[in-house]
């Protein structure tokens, strides 16, 4: 899964391209910017060009202000009519806005990333995380375990983040669970290597959980049978 990553304006060229050029190798997840006029004829567009999945950005206070708003329903629409997933790269405060699109366009998958960059300091029990695992009474919310550096407060392996993730493992299933490298912000927090072999060695899933988790979900989103 190409993932086009925070940048100016919807560059989403070479990530389709790569897509279009070996589509069962690759698939592209584009940008949108939903507080542009157009944004869901502008899906339409990255969608013919190879893209399969959106990517809207909350967590970028620019996009922040709109997310969740009325305005924004045709691009959600749009993506519901083509059968995109949207990722979203959130924050806690935007886990009540989630839950409302998610009731709203039940047919859209929903990919978190990051876990939707939690408040590790307030654990488990924190309002905030339980307000994102109960994100999982909605069947088409899936959570990416990815960039655990980007709101972990001890180095790798992350181990205050591990009973969060195992939280998220137990209220959302392996079905659910999709792992990212995050690449390639990954080659200077650890290693890419690390990363991939963390679910194995470090949180100890079994070979069932593994296969699930790092690639069947992914698989059954972006390259769904015909």
């Amino acid at each position: 899964m190409l993932v086009q990553p925070v940048f100016r304006g919807e560059g989403n060229s070479y990530v389709a391209a790569c897509a279009q050029a070996e589509p069962e190798k690759f698939a592209a997840v584009c940008v949108v910017d939903p507080r542009v006029p157009g944004a869901d004829r502008r899906l339409e567009h990255w969608f013919a060009q190879g893209c399969r999945g959106l990517r809207l950005r909350p967590r970028i206070a620019a996009e922040s202000e709109i997310f969740g708003d009325p305005s924004t329903y045709p691009l959600w629409e749009a993506a519901a009519r083509l059968e995109m997933v949207v990722s979203l790269l959130a924050s806690p405060e935007h886990v009540l806005a989630i839950g409302n699109l998610a009731a709203r366009f039940p047919d859209v998958p929903i990919v978190l990333d990051h876990l939707a960059h939690p408040n590790v300091e307030n654990g488990v029990s924190g309002a905030d995380f339980q307000a994102l695992l109960a994100l999982a009474r909605y069947p088409r919310v899936f959570v990416k375990a990815s960039g655990f550096y980007h709101f972990a407060r001890e180095p790798f392996p992350f181990v205050d983040c591990w009973d969060l993730i195992r939280a998220v493992h137990d209220c959302f299933g392996r079905e659910r669970m999709i792992w990212g490298s995050d690449f390639p912000h990954v080659l200077l927090n650890g290693g890419y290597a690390k990363s991939l072999l963390m679910p194995e060695d470090v949180l100890r899933w079994t070979a069932d959980d593994r296969e699930r988790v790092m690639g069947t979900n992914a698989l059954s989103l972006y390259w769904p049978p015909a």
